[in-house]
């Protein structure tokens, strides 16, 4: 449970709190309506009053940290813990596992389940999972592996990938309606064009891995799972990443052995499938959702996403040295819980040229495309000639080819807006015109997207021709 879930019960348990007097009532109303100052003075003279009410310190507490003011809150959040207060454990709890210390939130725990024990009430299912997870990372940061971060990039959620800068011998990353395969958020591609792995849902609703091969138009063909022993883990895996090895998979998966939502896995394939996975461990992972790592061994540059950092509708990409072997940093270095969180990417940049590292990224193109692509075939007449291009490949031109490349994008663009339309249109239809605007603005979505696309299209032919 994180920190945001646990505020959004404060309203909902105003009533099962126990209210002990009837001045409060005014401060929680104030809170509910988000006049948090106003509550806040209120609060304050009453806990003058009644410095030891577990009531009045949890709400003070927690309007507190309504007001981003959490650090302040931490004394009166210890004070209803003291007083008897179960939610006032419960989010210490979770705030010393964001702090990464694992022995007080273990302690909190335990106050948490006691509270609740002794008003004879039930201990929620998922406090156990809780504790698990904080078992594992009170071992894993023992372990934290040194790297060296040369960036980090907040980029919106929606298709965080197409910020990856790949080198073609990496491989590639691409969405689904490049890919040709509906319902898949972003699929990876080897060099060699011949297969791709991705997640779907299964029967019962949890994403498994999948691999298919590529046909040479693109067509995906004879999908079926990834064998190997336990890769979801009981939960859900997404966002595959295969190395130029062909046997190395790193994925994410919030299932057994993560810390928190989404984790970053590894395995290795031998003849019988891939074998039992294994945690990546600190600082790729945390308390939250990290994901989708990628692994350029021609640049020697690695890249992962995560929510770490809490920005609504954003993700963080960080940006890596890959370590010939891993090092890890001593369990007894001061800044052993900076360097797991990475609280500050420059203290991870000793003995780095960082420079150099960010220019073999800027010498690559986003998403270099070679030869055949899943999506990338067409048919354009090049000038007046009887020349007709069909593939990436044909072009002779780097410029012409990123150019069309942006194209084929665009035209990605171009289908999922069909399809939303589609699907409002047919709503419409049957009697529900709530999305009559929407509609609207994706008509005219389509149309600057279509000409965007056209002009892309002219703009490749011309640069082809003039480097002919």
């Amino acid at each position: 449970m994180t920190l945001k879930r646990i505020l959004t019960l404060i309203i909902i348990l105003a009533v099962g709190i126990g209210v002990s007097a009837a001045p409060i009532d005014d401060a929680r109303r104030l809170y509910s309506e988000g006049d948090y100052e106003g509550a806040l003075t209120k609060l304050t003279t009453l806990h003058k009053k009644k410095p030891r009410d577990g009531t009045i310190n949890y709400w003070l507490a927690a309007t507190l940290t309504a007001l981003d003011r959490t650090d302040e809150a931490i004394e009166y959040y210890e004070a209803a813990e003291t007083a008897g207060v179960s939610d006032a454990a419960l989010f210490l709890a979770e705030h010393c596992t964001n702090a990464y210390l694992f022995e007080d939130a273990i302690a909190h725990y335990d106050s948490y389940e006691s509270i609740l024990r002794k008003n004879r009430k039930m201990v929620p299912e998922d406090v156990e999972r809780q504790r698990s997870s904080i078992v594992l990372m009170a071992n894993m940061i023992q372990r934290v592996e040194r790297i060296a971060v040369v960036d980090s990039i907040v980029v919106d959620t929606e298709e965080f990938f197409r910020h990856y800068r790949l080198s073609p011998e990496a491989g590639r990353l691409v969405n689904g309606a490049t890919a040709r395969l509906a319902d898949v958020e972003v699929a990876y591609i080897p060099q060699n064009n011949t297969e791709i792995i991705y997640s779907v849902p299964d029967t019962t609703g949890c994403y498994v891995l999948m691999s298919a091969d590529v046909l040479d138009d693109g067509t995906v063909d004879h999908p079926q799972p990834l064998e190997g022993d336990n890769l979801a883990g009981g939960g859900n895996a997404e966002y595959p990443f295969l190395l130029s090895d062909g046997l190395t998979l790193y994925y994410a998966h919030d299932g057994e052995g993560s810390i928190g939502g989404y984790d970053i896995f590894m395995t290795r394939r031998d003849e019988d499938g891939f074998l039992q996975p294994q945690n990546i461990g600190m600082p790729y992972n945390s308390p939250d959702d990290d994901y989708m790592l990628a692994i350029d061994e021609t640049t020697g540059v690695g890249w992962w996403a995560t929510d770490r950092n809490h920005i609504p509708g954003k993700v963080t990409i960080y940006v890596f040295v890959v370590n010939d072997s891993r090092v890890n940093v001593p369990a007894d270095d001061p800044q052993l819980v900076q360097l797991a969180r990475i609280d500050d990417i420059s203290l991870t940049q000793s003995d780095i040229d960082v420079q150099a590292v960010c220019d073999r990224i800027d010498q690559l193109s986003i998403v270099e495309i070679p030869g055949t692509t899943p999506g990338a075939t067409f048919t354009i007449p090049i000038g007046s000639t009887s020349v007709v291009y069909h593939n990436l490949s044909d072009f002779k031109s780097d410029e012409a080819r990123r150019l069309m490349f942006k194209a084929i994008d665009t035209r990605a663009g171009i289908q999922r807006l069909e399809g939303q339309l589609d699907t409002l249109r047919a709503a419409y239809r049957a009697g529900d015109t709530s999305g009559a605007i929407n509609i609207l603005d994706l008509e005219q979505q389509l149309d600057s997207t279509r000409s965007t696309y056209n002009d892309l299209v002219n703009q490749a032919i011309q640069t082809e021709l003039n480097n002919l």
